[in-house]
């Protein structure tokens, strides 16, 4: 699967499409050509009450599944930033730490913020992940809790890095499992059943003009191609090229990087 997650999506959808076009174009002609002592339009009427029941049936699945995908896809967009924003607000909150463990903590941030873009984005666009990231993350939570805070203000700014942490940890950790999961085979192999009986539907209608036939067989091949490959793009929100990318974590450098080339002295190492 992931050789066709490296075709860009245009050209998927234009491949895809004109495979479904050519074959709707030779099923209709083959199927009007051997059965063309049959009278197609009688059965117009009769055929349209028909393919409205199917059709619906077929878009109520459709639609549910699409509906189920985007939340899919928007629930990782979200996490994402929730991860990003954990990242940035556990450098923050490591302020107050000592010195030493501080510097600890905030390079283990920029550290896993270069990782994210360089590393952990392009192995999920093969369905993997980095195995480096949660050390990281771990030698950060290991800085920030093994030591004894000497004050109040070193022990809140414990508890503040470490709940930041914690979040990061389970961000990550719900972002691979998202990663992995899409849209089961079977659930394809309906969707496929359903959009070959509605396309093969139109066939057995008539009209006197041939090519008019033809273009509204193609729109409808055209409609439901286009969602399906829609689809088969966000059922995993990390591995197409309309997919999420590393922004978030592009923008977290950016602000690290803005911060620690403040006038504020706490904010660098």
């Amino acid at each position: 699967m992931n050789f066709l997650y490296a075709i860009p999506a245009a050209l998927l959808l234009i491949v895809a499409l004109a495979i479904a076009l050519l074959l709707a174009g030779v099923g209709q002609y083959l199927v009007h050509r051997r059965f063309q002592k049959q009278d197609f339009i009688a059965h117009n009427e009769v055929g349209g009450i028909i393919i409205a029941v199917a059709g619906t049936l077929y878009a109520v699945v459709l639609g549910f599944l699409t509906v189920v995908v985007w939340q899919h896809f928007q629930e990782a967009r979200e996490l994402v930033v929730t991860e990003s924003d954990a990242n940035i607000d556990a450098w923050h909150a490591a302020v107050g730490l000592p010195p030493v463990i501080r510097a600890r903590v905030r390079n283990d941030m920029v550290a896993y913020t270069d990782l994210m873009i360089h590393r952990e984005w392009p192995a999920m666009r093969r369905g993997q992940f980095d195995e480096a990231a949660p050390m990281i993350d771990m030698d950060a939570y290991d800085a920030a809790g093994s030591f004894v805070p000497a004050n109040e203000g070193q022990s809140n700014a414990q508890a503040a890095t470490l709940q930041q942490l914690t979040q990061m940890h389970d961000a990550r950790q719900k972002r691979t499992v998202i990663n992995a999961d899409g849209v089961s085979g079977f659930e394809w192999l309906v969707l496929l059943l359903g959009a070959a009986c509605i396309i093969a539907f139109c066939w057995l209608f008539g009209l006197r003009n041939v090519r008019v036939q033809m273009l509204m067989t193609s729109t409808v091949v055209t409609i439901i191609v286009s969602t399906l490959v829609l689809l088969f793009e966000l059922q995993y929100p990390f591995r197409s090229d309309v997919g999420i990318g590393p922004q978030a974590w592009t923008n977290a450098v950016q602000h690290i990087h803005q911060m620690q080339s403040g006038m504020l002295m706490n904010m660098r190492n």
